[in-house]
C-alpha cells in the first residue's frame, strides 16, 4: 500500500513539474517582446533577484505604460547582443548607438548617454597622454561592446576581450591588464564603491544609449515602445532614475569635464 501511495505521489509531482514547465513556456510564447541585457551597473544589475538599474527601470516602465507583454533576462553581453541581432521581437539594452551599428537594429532612444573612459589601476605609472599610450599598452573591454569601436578609431590595436565588465575590472586591479575602457557612469559607480581605479582619458563625445531591437520586430510594437520612452522622458521619470542610480542631475556631470 505504501508503495502505491509513493507511486501516486511521484506521478502527481511529475505532472506538477511538467505543468510548471508548460506555464513558463506559455508565458514566453505570450510575450510580445523579449528583453535581454547584461550585468553593467549602474545601467543594469541584479538586486534581490530582480534586474534593476538606470536602463532596466526605464525599459520596464516603458513596457508597463504601453501594456506590452515582455520577458527580461540577464546574459553575457555577446549572447544578448547576438539574440537581438538574430531573433525577431528581441531587444537588447542598454546599447550604445554607433555608426557601425546603425543599420543592425531598430532603435528606441534615448535611454540616456555616457562618455567612454580609459582607466587604470590607482597608483599605476601609466602616463595620461594618449599619444604615449596608443599601441604600447593592452586595453581590456567586453566582447561586442561599443568600446571596441571607439578604441579602434583612436588607433588602439592591442585589445583583450572579456564576457562582462566585472571580469574586466577584476583583471585590471589584479595587474593582469594595463588599461580598461568602461562607461563614465560605471567608473563613477565603482569609485563610489571603493574600487581603486583612476581615469586616464575621457574620449569626449557622449555616446547615446538605447533599446536596440531586431529590425524584423513588429513596427507597431516599435512605435509603442518609442511612445513609452518619450513619455518617460517627458514626465521626468528618466531624470529621476539618473539621480537615483548616479546621484547626478545630468549626464554631463559624469563626464571627464567634471
Amino acid at each position: 500500500m505504501n508503495g502505491r501511495l509513493k507511486s501516486v505521489r511521484n506521478a502527481i509531482s511529475s505532472v506538477g513539474f511538467i505543468c510548471g514547465l508548460l506555464t513558463v513556456a506559455e508565458q514566453a510564447q505570450a510575450a510580445e517582446i523579449h528583453l535581454v541585457t547584461e550585468n553593467y551597473p549602474p545601467f543594469n544589475f541584479m538586486k534581490d533577484g530582480e534586474i534593476v538599474g538606470l536602463g532596466a527601470d526605464q525599459v520596464r516602465e516603458i513596457m508597463v505604460r504601453e501594456n506590452i507583454e515582455f520577458t527580461i533576462e540577464m546574459l553575457p553581453w555577446s549572447r544578448a547582443f547576438w539574440l537581438a541581432e538574430n531573433r525577431k521581437n528581441h531587444c537588447v539594452f542598454t546599447t550604445a548607438y554607433t555608426p557601425a551599428r546603425a543599420e543592425t537594429f531598430a532603435w528606441i532612444s534615448p535611454l540616456g548617454g555616457a562618455e567612454l573612459f580609459l582607466i587604470k589601476k590607482a597608483g599605476s605609472q601609466i602616463p595620461s597622454d594618449l599619444a604615449e599610450i596608443v599601441g604600447k599598452f593592452s586595453v581590456g573591454t567586453q566582447r561586442s561592446d561599443y568600446a571596441e569601436y571607439v578604441l579602434k578609431t583612436q588607433g588602439f590595436s592591442s585589445l583583450d576581450y572579456f564576457d562582462d565588465v566585472e571580469t574586466v575590472i577584476r583583471q585590471l586591479v589584479q595587474d593582469r591588464l594595463h588599461l580598461a575602457a568602461i562607461s563614465s557612469m560605471t567608473f563613477h559607480t565603482l569609485v563610489q564603491q571603493g574600487v581603486e581605479i583612476e581615469m586616464v582619458h575621457g574620449f569626449g563625445d557622449i555616446i547615446g544609449n538605447a533599446l536596440a531591437c531586431n529590425p524584423e520586430t513588429d513596427e507597431a510594437l516599435l512605435k509603442r515602445m518609442q511612445n513609452g520612452l518619450d513619455s518617460v522622458i517627458r514626465d521626468g521619470y528618466q531624470a529621476d532614475m539618473l539621480k537615483k542610480y548616479t546621484g547626478a542631475a545630468s549626464v554631463s556631470a559624469l563626464t571627464g569635464e567634471n
